[in-house]
């Protein structure tokens, strides 16, 4: 039965869909083994009134870049036409790419499946599954183009952004699209814990318990990453500036 585990987005008319790869690996890491199962999974979306929740099948997993976080997947138009939503299509839709910098301060929002849910049963030589997705729009800003500082910095560092809002665990994959163009910059790759110390509660010891917040931060990978635009480009994909 298909369970929740992430967010993708097309980038290309052709098929090329984006996610993340620790949403494509078995242990959830993303510098771990890849699933071998890829092919047989489905492209999900909620299932409402004129919209067919499955949307396609058949997605190849070509290419993983676990320093940034990002799988790239294939998907063939020709085996999916046949799909109520790609009726009368000739392509894919897909978000545009771009290469430009965002600025600290800037506007942007970000789409995904946070808090979504899946449960299977087994039922005899049966196996009952249900799922609840969780669509979310969150609208935030660029709170830094900088993660962490080292004292020395340079070109070659990977590129990361951290938004003011909290993005969960469905978020996972999910774009990061500029207010001012529509295109996307960057995708969700983790989040930023914080732990509070509750110094009020200090024992005799002076030892004290630590809060964990899960997440108070969005953290995202840019695609401007000079590998990422590298592959983009060879691969054919559309970037704009």
């Amino acid at each position: 039965m298909p369970m929740p585990t992430g967010t993708g987005f097309f980038i290309s008319p052709d098929g090329w869909f984006v996610t993340a790869a620790h949403v494509t690996s078995e242990n959830g890491n993303s510098d771990g083994p890849q699933r071998s199962d890829i092919d047989k999974a489905w492209l999900m979306k909620e299932h409402t009134a004129g919209i067919i929740g499955a949307m396609c099948q058949f997605p190849e997993l070509l290419y993983v870049l676990p320093r940034y976080d990002i799988s790239l997947l294939k998907v063939d138009f020709p085996k999916n036409s046949n799909k109520e939503w790609l009726k009368g299509k000739t392509e894919f839709p897909f978000i545009p790419v771009s290469k430009r910098p965002l600025e600290m301060g800037e506007p942007v929002y970000s789409f995904g499946y946070p808090l979504s849910t899946g449960i299977a049963k087994k039922n005899g030589s049966a196996v009952i599954g249900t799922t609840q997705l969780s669509p979310r729009l969150t609208s935030a800003i660029v709170s830094s183009d900088l993660e962490k500082t080292n004292i020395i910095m340079t070109s070659g560092d990977t590129k990361h952004y951290v938004l003011d809002k909290a993005l969960n665990y469905g978020n996972s994959g999910g774009p990061i699209v500029a207010v001012e163009t529509g295109y996307v910059h960057a995708l969700c790759s983790r989040f930023q814990p914080v732990f509070v110390p509750q110094m009020h509660m200090a024992n005799e010891k002076g030892e004290y318990p630590v809060v964990m917040i899960p997440s108070l931060y969005g953290v995202v990978s840019s695609l401007e990453n000079q590998e990422i635009l590298n592959l983009f480009e060879k691969l054919g994909i559309p970037i704009s500036d």
